[in-house]
């Protein structure tokens, strides 16, 4: 009997040990886009270039993308259907989280796509998200794939 179990028990194991999770999560973080000023983009570009000097070989070049923290907006640089945009996304928590009916205000913030190949921005578009990945955590934003580095430092 006691062989059996742990055979059992071995043979759970074993597949648990043998499950694939996701490298990175793939549900879009973004609420919508956002072009940053050319000084909000010049200085998170060398955020990124010096973070990446400083971290390249710590995480490798997969993915090769960077999700830099940009600036923060005001809830009216976002107007059109900002209220589905917010329902609609699975990265909303901290705002519904809060009272509404005492802090209507939402927090959002831009991040801009920075490309390790090349040490540039692969645009001056950025995206607006909510809620924050953990820093060094590979998601997506709108069509990229990119490791949020934060604000770099």
């Amino acid at each position: 009997m006691k062989i059996a179990l742990l055979t059992l028990l071995l043979v759970f194991l074993n597949g648990c040990g043998s499950l694939e999770l996701p490298k990175f999560d793939n549900s879009n973080w973004a609420i919508d886009t956002y072009n940053p000023g050319q000084y909000e983009i010049a200085r998170a570009e060398g955020r990124a270039r010096k973070f990446w000097s400083e971290n390249a070989t710590r995480y490798g070049n997969d993915p090769h993308y960077l999700a830099i923290d940009t600036t923060k907006l005001l809830e009216g640089e976002i107007v059109q259907d900002l209220w589905p945009k917010l329902i609609n996304s699975p990265h909303t928590i901290s705002f519904f989280a809060g009272s509404l009916e005492k802090y209507p205000q939402v927090n959002i913030y831009c991040v801009m796509i920075f490309d390790t190949n090349t040490g540039k921005f692969v645009s001056n578009q950025g995206y607006a998200f909510v809620d924050f990945p953990r820093k060094g955590q590979v998601v997506r934003f709108g069509n990229y794939v990119a490791r949020f580095i934060g604000s770099g430092s």
